[in-house]
């Protein structure tokens, strides 16, 4: 009996031993390393700052609005008259090219015909070759003396600014690139500047046809500036129910046409 409570007292006292020494180890664990240590002690880590936010949106196109956008005077759209008739295609555009036509407008526009270089050909659709020659149509707006009674108060009181060019000017012109749903054809509309780069000679190609914006001698009525009416243009009020001829000889007469008076064949 002594030697087995001997035998089990020596049991307990390794058992009590070994318990102590367990609690020791589970209180001092094994340090972690530093890098692991910084990442408990400071947290997740902080959002985006608020600087590389703004500096984002601040690169968006049309961030910045300003009176002129890429070279165009956005301030000339102001003066447009019956702007909705104008499909904008590109807000601000630059082709260059010869001037073949010049004519004063009874909207008060200068209409200028430019021969687009080679690389900008395709900025003319069906409608500038049917009934502009193939030409890109150039107005610039507010030029000259307005007849066209619905175009009087979107030119009164403007300064005209952008210089007009002559034919045979070799030009740049900047301005709006649109469709003018009224006659089908492209144009820069209004221009918001031209720069005459050269000259040359106008001689159009043997392939292309003659021009023929000269008013025939049989065109009646005729603008301010003497050339024809043609089908689809205005008709100031002093016109209105009236029959005339166009330039291509056809019978046009200014009708009212969803409100407005136009010349239509």
């Amino acid at each position: 009996m002594n030697i087995r409570t001997a035998a089990l007292g020596v049991a307990i006292a390794g058992l009590v031993i070994a318990s102590c020494n367990t609690a020791t180890v589970a209180s001092h664990p094994t340090p972690l390393p530093k890098s692991a240590a910084a990442r408990v002690t400071t947290g997740p880590a902080p959002p985006s700052t608020p600087a590389t936010a703004s500096g984002a949106a601040s690169a968006r196109p049309g961030a910045s609005r300003s009176g002129t956008r890429g070279g165009c005077d956005v301030a000339l759209w102001r003066h447009v008259y019956h702007a909705y008739r104008l499909h904008v295609i590109s807000s601000c555009r630059t082709v260059t090219g010869t001037v073949e036509d010049v004519r004063g407008e009874p909207d008060g526009d200068t209409h200028i015909l430019l021969k687009p270089y080679p690389r900008y050909a395709g900025l003319v659709n069906a409608g500038n070759t049917e009934r502009e020659h193939g030409d890109l149509v150039l107005e610039v707006i507010c030029a000259g003396s307005v007849s066209q009674a619905d175009a009087v108060t979107a030119c009164h009181g403007v300064t005209p600014r952008v210089r007009s060019a002559s034919p045979g000017d070799r030009i740049r012109v900047t301005g709006s690139y649109v469709l003018d749903a009224d006659h089908g054809w492209m144009e820069i509309h209004p221009a918001s500047r031209i720069t005459v780069i050269g000259y040359q000679a106008v001689s159009a190609p043997s392939s292309a046809p003659p021009p023929t914006h000269a008013a025939p001698a049989g065109c009646y009525p005729k603008t301010s500036s003497g050339n024809c009416y043609e089908p689809g243009e205005f008709c100031s009020a002093a016109e209105h129910g009236e029959t005339g001829v166009a330039g291509d000889g056809k019978t046009i007469t200014c009708i009212d046409v969803n409100g407005y008076w136009r010349w239509e064949d």
